[in-house]
């Protein structure tokens, strides 16, 4: 009765054996053979270029962080004599960045230009030549009906004031 199991317990493991063919040979095969016959291209290596060393010695040289390379030598801070005025009421615009400001027309009385500035608040103001507006102490120094120009006051690395040139564009529907 043994033998009887053993040879049962034998046909069932070969018939098992046999139902293992999961039906993925031709796949198989074709991942085998399909890229066989081509080979890789290795692009060369680019050629090694030799750099001539520079060796940098700045025991003799000044240190460029110490205090008095800091100043600018001779002149007093603020440079040109440039500042803005710190009595000088501020008018309306110069409340607000000169990005957030809009052109939104010009107007003429006589031979004077009028420019139609609106701010971000909804409000619209008239600005002439010699008026103020943005941040950065910007007067205007001219109106055309395409832009106003205006001339700012900034304050450079070295705590002197320096003249930059912006403009205001007329905004666009």
């Amino acid at each position: 009765m043994r033998d009887w199991r053993l040879l049962v317990c034998g046909l069932v493991a070969l018939s098992v054996g046999g139902c293992g063919n999961d039906g993925m040979d031709d796949l198989r095969e074709f991942v085998a053979t399909a890229h066989a016959d081509r080979r890789p291209r290795v692009e060369p290596l680019p050629e090694v270029k030799t750099h001539q060393t520079f060796v940098y010695s700045a025991a003799d040289l000044s240190d460029p962080f110490a205090s008095f390379n800091l100043r600018l030598h001779g002149t007093k801070t603020g440079g040109s004599g440039l500042q803005p005025n710190p009595n000088r009421r501020k008018e309306p615009l110069e409340d607000y960045p000169l990005d957030a400001l809009k052109m939104v027309g010009t107007l003429s009385r006589g031979k004077r230009a009028l420019a139609v500035i609106q701010a971000p608040d909804g409000t619209v103001h008239q600005a002439t030549v010699g008026n103020h507006l943005g941040q950065n102490f910007g007067m205007i120094t001219k109106i055309s009906d395409e832009k106003v120009e205006l001339i700012e006051l900034i304050q450079g690395g070295l705590g002197d004031w320096i003249e930059r040139q912006a403009s205001l564009a007329l905004a666009g529907e």
